[in-house]
């Protein structure tokens, strides 16, 4: 049987309420951020190049919101002389509290808190691809999201339809969420907890699940950060990932200081897990300045 491009259908169909309609009012926001810094290598990573850079710092996304159709399309700097790339991140039909289209991420890791540098949940994964591009969301309630969410179909598969719901509830002194699915042969179950105290915010999270088709693999991994609002300026954010599976674990450090328009920032990956190419790809300490837009 033929494969069915559940992508492909989706994105006309948003395309097609959106011109369909005789006269709609559409919001136009760009947004984006340019800036230099300055990347040194340790760690299993020392044996790279430092690296001073100005040309993949920078991106600009047009954000377009009709009241019926939302579109999010990003052009970023690739790192080549003048070379952009540009993504059509989110493209989605919004009907009352059902939407379907283009997300750009599942609901399956709707529980998710905190910097999600190195992990942001288990998410559903099959041997064709993940379920991030196509699927039909209903909110149930404010803190209930159910979901269909489908993969990418291949040469000679179709693509696999899936379920995905996300349940988090903000009780005051804390705030716990719970949110999973599965599609195919794969799976996953994630929970989050999140508290806040002045200054500081603290997330936990863990998560299960299989990814491949026929012959699975078995994910586990664990995420805690904390981030420290110092002053209004002074930012300080630390993330600890483990990928309990592979033994397998590391940080993400950011420090943000804001002065006028400039952001002046120090980021730091550590440890295996930063430098394994399913995360960051390096174990690495960078310095630089940007401003937003």
């Amino acid at each position: 049987m033929k494969a069915i491009k559940l992508a492909s259908v989706f994105a006309v169909s948003a395309v097609a309420a959106a011109v369909s309609t005789a006269t709609f009012a559409a919001d136009a926001i760009i947004t984006g951020e340019a800036g230099v810094e300055y990347t040194t290598y340790n760690g299993e990573s020392k044996d790279t190049p430092d690296l001073a850079d100005g040309t993949d710092l920078g991106e600009l996304e047009l954000h377009v919101d009709t009241g019926i159709v939302y579109a999010e399309l990003e052009f970023a700097t690739t790192g080549a002389n003048e070379a952009t790339k540009i993504g059509m991140e989110k493209l989605y039909v919004k009907q009352g509290a059902v939407s379907f289209g283009r997300f750009d991420g599942t609901v399956a890791t709707g529980s998710f808190m905190g910097m999600d540098e190195l992990f942001g949940g288990v998410d559903l994964v099959t041997a064709a691809s993940d379920t991030d591009n196509t699927g039909v969301r209903y909110k149930v309630t404010p803190e209930l999201t159910v979901a269909l969410e489908a993969t990418e179909s291949t040469d000679d598969e179709d693509s696999d339809i899936g379920f995905a719901l996300s349940y988090v509830k903000d009780f005051g002194f804390i705030k716990a969420g719970i949110s999973g699915g599965s599609v195919g042969d794969a799976n996953a179950v994630n929970v989050g907890f999140q508290t806040v105290s002045g200054p500081i915010t603290v997330s936990l999270n863990y998560g299960v699940g299989e990814k491949g088709t026929g012959t699975t693999t078995d994910r586990e991994q664990m995420t805690s950060s904390i981030a420290f609002a110092a002053t209004d300026a002074l930012t300080l954010t630390l993330e600890y990932s483990n990928e309990l599976e592979k033994e397998m674990d590391g940080t993400y450090f950011i420090g943000e200081y804001v002065s006028g328009d400039l952001t002046y920032y120090v980021k730091n990956y550590a440890g295996d897990l930063a430098a394994d190419s399913s995360t960051n790809g390096a174990e690495q300490t960078t310095v630089g300045v940007k401003t937003f837009f």
